[in-house]
């Protein structure tokens, strides 16, 4: 079952935030109690009941149970395991002999290496039996993965028994044709077209009811920190090809192409300024490409960050030929701007020295390099992205929205190392809901990522079919580029 999320366009956009149209409705008041975390082990118990006779039977079973809970204590606001452990000894001992004569004792056997005798004789006692440690712990965790999904069809039943309770409680009144639809849910399979409007009715009106449900933090805390000390992590990673086919190949496909191009250059153009930009950025991106391949960072995170500059070149490139009519000096312009940005990190270090001696600037080859054409007294630093327009507008002033949007945009977080990133690549999940799916150091390095190899190519075929637009390449040689994507 998967769950239809909102799209992009419902969202409103507010202050520089995409705001969900859930969050929009509800403003501040849209924090909700976390279901798997919060809520979860306290059903437990019904879940187990769910787990061991099945749909139909656990309903019935379950119906009856919640009954005498409402006869017994008209006044609890939730049918939790922990306000039931807090009814005085008498209603407890009442209720549970009632649960035991409805389900097998090995039922709720499990919870007993939760619910001590120590804390909870009552329900330790009528409950408690030989069956080995393992298989109790194990009984929790599956109840705990089936229903760890607030929207799964098992954690749904779960929240159905707890509707209901609310309902004979008296503490929720709903329109005739919702109380229909309540009614209906038991009686239905989930693979009934009907349930496609039953099952988000009950998880609605459940919510509905939370501010009236007790939060027992001390209990949670109980709970998770027995469970969790009782099991092992179980650590996964996802494994992913590499996706390089005959990567040696297009290096040297684009060796030869580069390799006619700087011919070209230094035979009939050495000087022309555009024709050196073109092939300035064009090679950074081939020894970008290069780099991937000999140092095998497919699924690296370096290897994100030279799919993101590979992008980045071509939508420069493009931006560039697209503004070079009305923009007459950009070509020149373009280089200065980045010398500038040299010439700023130069200067900084002229006013306050570098204390890292061994760092891996070299700043007296900065000084050579800002000079190289013109002194540095003429150079402004420009500390804004060149003319002014960030990478964000160029890419939509060249018709590269898409590459922007769903790569650039992606990548930018490994190489900002933003959280997105640093989940993705830098910890493991552990399996196990008595971990609460926890995540764990990847420091062995077991998790690679999706290779960047096919992309990377694609972008820079991009590029070398701008170049060919405005430097003929060889036919034969572009009739082999798209045999490599």
């Amino acid at each position: 079952m998967t769950m239809e999320h909102s799209k992009l366009e419902k969202h409103k956009f507010k202050k520089g935030k995409f705001i969900t149209p859930w969050n929009d409705m509800l403003g501040d008041k849209s924090v909700m109690k976390n279901w798997a975390l919060e809520r979860l082990p306290e059903y437990v118990w019904i879940g187990l009941v769910f787990e061991a006779y099945g749909r139909k039977k656990g309903l019935e079973k379950c119906y009856k149970i919640i009954i005498k809970l409402h006869e017994l204590n008209t006044t609890i606001n939730a049918p939790t395991i922990s306000n039931i452990l807090l009814m005085d000894d008498q209603k407890q001992e009442h209720f549970w002999n009632f649960v035991k004569e409805n389900v097998e004792e090995q039922v709720l056997a499990p919870l007993t290496i939760i619910y001590t005798y120590r804390q909870h004789k009552i329900f330790n006692r009528l409950f408690r039996n030989d069956e080995d440690y393992d298989i109790k712990i194990n009984k929790i965790c599956n109840v705990l993965k089936k229903g760890f999904d607030g929207h799964s069809f098992f954690a749904t039943d779960i929240r159905f028994v707890v509707l209901y309770f609310d309902l004979l409680q008296g503490r929720l009144h709903v329109p005739s044709h919702i109380l229909e639809v309540i009614c209906e849910y038991p009686h239905i399979g989930h693979e009934d077209e009907r349930m496609r409007l039953a099952r988000p009715t009950i998880r609605s009106l459940e919510m509905f009811t939370l501010d009236m449900e007790n939060v027992d933090k001390r209990s949670l805390e109980v709970f998770w920190e027995r469970i969790s000390k009782m099991s092992e992590c179980e650590n996964f990673y996802i494994e992913y090809n590499n996706m390089a086919e005959y990567p040696e190949n297009y290096l040297d496909f684009l060796r030869e192409i580069f390799e006619y191009l700087t011919r070209t250059f230094a035979s009939t153009a050495p000087l022309n300024e555009k024709y050196l930009v073109i092939l300035g950025i064009s090679t950074y991106a081939y020894k970008r490409i290069k780099e991937l391949v000999e140092h095998d960072l497919y699924n690296e995170i370096s290897g994100r960050g030279i799919i993101r500059n590979i992008i980045e070149d071509y939508i420069m490139l493009k931006y560039l030929i697209l503004h070079e009519k009305e923009h007459l000096n950009i070509w020149n312009e373009y280089q200065y701007y980045g010398i500038g940005l040299y010439k700023l990190v130069m200067a900084r270090e002229r006013s306050t020295p570098c204390s890292y001696k061994d760092g891996h600037v070299n700043y007296r080859y900065l000084e050579l390099l800002v000079n190289e054409y013109m002194d540095e007294e003429y150079i402004n630093m420009d500390t804004s992205y060149f003319d002014r327009r960030n990478i964000r507008i160029k890419a939509e002033e060249v018709g590269e929205e898409e590459l922007y949007k769903l790569f650039y945009d992606y990548d930018s977080s490994f190489e900002h190392g933003l959280w997105g990133a640093v989940r993705e690549s830098a910890l493991l999940k552990c399996d196990s809901p008595a971990h609460q799916y926890h995540c764990v150091p990847d420091y062995t390095g077991q998790q690679k990522l999706p290779s960047v190899w096919k992309d990377s190519v694609r972008t820079m075929n991009k590029i070398l079919w701008i170049i060919n637009e405005y430097i003929s390449i060889p036919k034969e040689l572009m009739e082999e580029v798209q045999k490599f994507e």
